[in-house]
């Protein structure tokens, strides 16, 4: 299997253990702050990940000069992302989120254009507007009137924010990555984000809240740390390093449809065919962007 492949299999797994974060993070904020979840995950995934690179003997130092770039990169896609989110999602809609995030492949193709010169042929552009298109269709369920006759929170402007935030990351990782490796400059970032974590964590108390938290709590604190943090920003940067940012991006709205599915099969809710057809569409989109002359 080519290396292109390989990037491109690793960028949709990292998507589907996103989407999948979801209902585990319902469960875990039931019994924690999202300040205590956000310390947690993450320590979790450090932990984690630093494991697994010292079993593979990768574990080396940065330079002081490489260091200061992943502890920038981890404020902004690791912390600050994260922890706007968390606050925007407690004023946003599921719908209206899904929306908003469904623009991060788009903030990544422009920003990738923008900084790092990458080309956007016609294929590339369609693929990217066929796949936002299924999104609307699947967060819509296929009314139009959905996202209109309606008011707009702090909340939502904190989410468009955020798309704003993953951009510049994934761009300039992709930069970084052509001379650290993933799995280091991963784990520097996630270290230096989980630090800027445990500042609101010790500041709100959240030491006692890890006491109550039951058998389930932690479970799916533990999935997210480890699958959704640790393996999926891994998975991310392996493929960032590989592919331009564009293609990585558009990766992104295969998200709802894991949400769609994951809603189906444990949380009982009903799948429409106007859902099934925007899945179609988001692949559709990831495929055109993926498949064109290299």
């Amino acid at each position: 299997m080519n290396p292109s492949t390989v990037a491109r299999l690793k960028a949709l797994i990292a998507v589907i253990a996103w989407g999948g974060s979801l209902p585990a993070i319902k469960v875990a904020v039931s019994e924690v702050s999202f300040t205590t979840l956000i310390w947690l995950r993450f320590g979790s995934g450090v932990l984690a990940l630093a494991l697994f690179l010292a079993f593979r003997k990768r574990l080396s130092l940065l330079s002081w000069r490489e260091a200061g770039i992943f502890a920038a990169l981890g404020f902004l896609g690791v912390f600050f992302h994260n922890a706007i989110q968390a606050m925007a999602l407690r004023s946003v809609s599921a719908g209206m989120s899904g929306l908003i995030v469904a623009a991060n492949p788009v903030a990544i193709a422009f920003f990738g254009s923008l900084i790092l010169n990458e080309q956007l042929d016609r294929r590339k552009k369609a693929g990217i507007l066929i796949a936002a298109f299924g999104v609307l269709v699947i967060i819509s369920r296929g009314d139009p009137g959905f996202f209109f006759n309606r008011s707009y929170s702090p909340g939502e402007m904190l989410m468009v924010v955020s798309v704003f935030s993953w951009g510049l990351f994934s761009v300039f990782s992709r930069k970084a990555l052509q001379k650290t490796s993933p799995g280091l400059g991963m784990l520097y970032a996630l270290s230096f984000g989980w630090l800027y974590a445990s500042i609101p964590f010790l500041f709100s108390g959240g030491i006692g809240e890890i006491a109550g938290i039951s058998a389930t709590g932690w479970g799916n604190i533990l999935f997210l740390g480890v699958f959704c943090s640790a393996l999926a920003y891994l998975f991310w940067y392996d493929a960032l390093k590989e592919l331009q940012a564009s293609e990585v991006g558009v990766f992104l709205y295969v998200n709802p449809v894991v949400a769609v599915l994951i809603s189906a099969l444990f949380l009982g809710e009903s799948i429409s065919v106007s859902m099934v057809a925007g899945g179609i569409l988001v692949f559709l989109g990831v495929w055109f962007v993926n498949s064109g002359k290299k």
